[in-house]
Formats: structure tokens, C-alpha cells, sequence
């Protein structure tokens, strides 16, 4: 194990790997906390499946790498979904629901028309970090950035929104800007994060970190910085035992943090939580 986490460190390829991972993992763990609170995990599921629309779109206009079409056509329908929750009398699960199964389908379409069958969609489903490239890799550390200049800068009055939407109008923050921000960053994070973990994994990590961190957590900040603890080490330590034992790496990095959850769900007792 100790050769394959020091290769890491040596072999410019695997470092890019290593850093994709880490940087994917620090955001979720910075964004988990907010999406948790927020229940917004539906609104996440939605915008990653979005992103095979824009991979789709890639194919047809013979894109290498379709990365920017992703982000464009995940943010544009996370627009569209809060656009319709401000004028329709549905539920949100609903347009979740309506977003999620129009965006997949399109996106199978576009993928027939292309005549390329279903190349590559595997890697897109479930991920497939060999298949990082350094485009790849600087998408996510300006990801990353960003997630924590957000995260330090307005994480708060983003987690009080979540509490309470009146609270949060009558503390003076302006609930549609920080509601538009964060739908636009979560669009940005998924569509970004989907070439790492692949779009029906992506979700898991935006969820578990804060899970896992709530059940050991006695205050907000220790949620916040428990998430970010416990997403970077389900994925540096997913990456690790994935290559030591020959497995996938994104159902991994999954199964550790869901391994995680379980741990601090039966540890809670034993911490008076």
C-alpha cells in the first residue's frame, strides 16, 4: 500500500489523478453542509444528469473533451428548474423529476444521432479518473477555489437561508441573489465533478460528507469542517484502496464514505449526541 500511495507522488500522471480527486472532494465536502441543510440532494441528481446532454452535444460537434458544454447545459437547466419554481404551483420534486427524465432522454438521443451507440458513456456514468486530462484537472481546482472563497466568504448566511428562509429576509440578505448563486455553483460543481465520479455518484458525495459530519458534529462550523475532513479521506483513501486492490476508483471513494456514516451513526450514542 505504501508503493502505491508514494506512485502517486512520483508519476505526473497519477498526480494529476490525485489532485482531479482531491480538489473534487474538497468541494463537495465545502458544498455538503449547504446542500444537506438546504434539502436540495433531488436538485443535485437532476443537474448531473443534465450533464449527458452536454456530453451528447459534444459528440455532435466532434469534441474531444466536452467539458464546457457540460457546465453550460447543467447551469442552464438548474436556471430553467429555479425559473419554474417561481411561477408554477408544482412541487419541486416534481420538476426535479421532469428535468431529470427530459434531460436523459435528450441526451440518449442526441447520443443515437450521433451515431457513436453509447462509447464512453460508461465513463460518464460512473466515472473514470484515467481519463482525467490536465483541462480536467485546472476545471477542479478553480472549482475548488471557488467552492471555498463561497463557503468562507457567505457560508453562513447560505446555512441560516437553509434554517429559515423568513429568518434569513429579516437578517437583510437578499434570499433570490444567495438562492441564484448557489444554484448556479451547484451546476458548476456537478457538471465538473461528473468526469471523476460519473453522474450517478456525484451525488453521493454531495450528501454523505455532511451526513456523516452531523452525527459527530456539536456545532455548524464542526458540520462544516467534518464534511470537508471526511470528503477529502473517502477520496484520497477511495483512490488508494481502489488501485491496491484493482477496483474502480468512484464507487470507492463512495463505499468508504458511506463506510464512514455508518461508523459515526453507531459511535453517536457513545458521543451523547
Amino acid at each position: 500500500m505504501f508503493d502505491v500511495i508514494t506512485n502517486y507522488f512520483t508519476n505526473d500522471w497519477q498526480l494529476l489523478i490525485l489532485v482531479s480527486v482531491a480538489c473534487a472532494s474538497l468541494t463537495s465536502g465545502v458544498l455538503s453542509p449547504i446542500v444537506v441543510s438546504s434539502r436540495m440532494a433531488f436538485f443535485s441528481d437532476a443537474v448531473a444528469h443534465s450533464t449527458l446532454a452536454g456530453v451528447a452535444l459534444g459528440l455532435l460537434l466532434s469534441l474531444n473533451n466536452p467539458i464546457t458544454l457540460m457546465v453550460g447545459v447543467a447551469v442552464v437547466v438548474a436556471l430553467i428548474i429555479a425559473s419554474l419554481r417561481q411561477v408554477t404551483t408544482l412541487g419541486l420534486d416534481t420538476l426535479l423529476g421532469v428535468a431529470m427524465a427530459g434531460s436523459l432522454a435528450v441526451g440518449l438521443l442526441m447520443y443515437h444521432v450521433a451515431q457513436s451507440g453509447y462509447v464512453g458513456l460508461h465513463s460518464y456514468l460512473f466515472g473514470q479518473v484515467s481519463l482525467l486530462g490536465p483541462t480536467d484537472m485546472w476545471a477542479l481546482i478553480f472549482n475548488a477555489v471557488i467552492a471555498i472563497v463561497v463557503g468562507a466568504l457567505w457560508g453562513n448566511r447560505f446555512l441560516l437561508l437553509a434554517v429559515s428562509r423568513p429568518l434569513a429576509q429579516a437578517r437583510g440578505i437578499p434570499v433570490a441573489r444567495y438562492e441564484f448563486l448557489l444554484i448556479v455553483l451547484l451546476g458548476l460543481v456537478v457538471s465538473l465533478s461528473v468526469r471523476a465520479v460519473g453522474l450517478l455518484l456525484v451525488n453521493a458525495l454531495l450528501i454523505v460528507p455532511a451526513a456523516t459530519s452531523r452525527n459527530l458534529a456539536r456545532s455548524v462550523r464542526g458540520m462544516f469542517w467534518g464534511s470537508v475532513v471526511v470528503a477529502l479521506f473517502s477520496g484520497l483513501t477511495g483512490l488508494f484502496v481502489a488501485d491496491y486492490l484493482k477496483l474502480p476508483p468512484a464507487p470507492t471513494i463512495v463505499v468508504v464514505a458511506v463506510i464512514l456514516f455508518f461508523v459515526s451513526q453507531a459511535t453517536r450514542p457513545l458521543l451523547g449526541h
